[in-house]
């Protein structure tokens, strides 16, 4: 089971401001974490395929999709966030529905496709950096899922 199967019932924040946060679709929700996978995967401007399987493999996974809903969600992903570079709508999004270790898990996953072609880019580190900020983790978490994300040798 993936780690978003409980979001959508769950409670919205606060938006700061004293009014509530509209709830979040799953779809939404499962668009911003594509973005931001998509996002590492192109910050070395290389489309590599071992990337591209590591997304496949975190989608499918994380989210709970089935493989159908994966390839229309990455192709649909691809489409809407071509040449984005704000990441915040994406983040601030997670940080209203996600709690700390599901934004830890999405930052690991997000580390298996940056080292998925076996070269960590100085641009996906970048990346990876930035994006720990806006989901507000820790450097801890940042090395902690970039530990967890490192290839088992035997």
């Amino acid at each position: 089971m993936g780690f978003f199967d409980k979001l959508i019932g769950g409670k919205p924040e606060a938006d700061g401001a004293g009014g509530e946060v509209p709830e979040a679709t799953a779809e939404q929700i499962n668009m911003a974490c594509a973005a931001l996978l998509l996002e590492v995967a192109e910050a070395d401007y290389v489309d590599d395929p071992a990337e591209t399987e590591a997304i496949l493999h975190a989608l499918k996974t994380e989210l709970n999709l089935d493989q159908a809903a994966v390839r229309a969600l990455l192709d649909r992903a691809r489409k809407e966030t071509g040449g984005a570079t704000d990441l915040f709508p994406y983040t601030h999004l997670l940080n209203q529905r996600l709690e700390r270790e599901q934004k830890c898990a999405i930052l690991t996953a997000m580390w298996r496709v940056a080292m998925a072609d076996g070269v960590l880019d100085k641009y996906e580190d970048q990346v990876l950096r930035r994006i720990t900020e806006l989901l507000r983790l820790e450097h801890s978490d940042f090395i902690a899922a970039k530990q967890a994300a490192r290839p088992r040798e035997n």
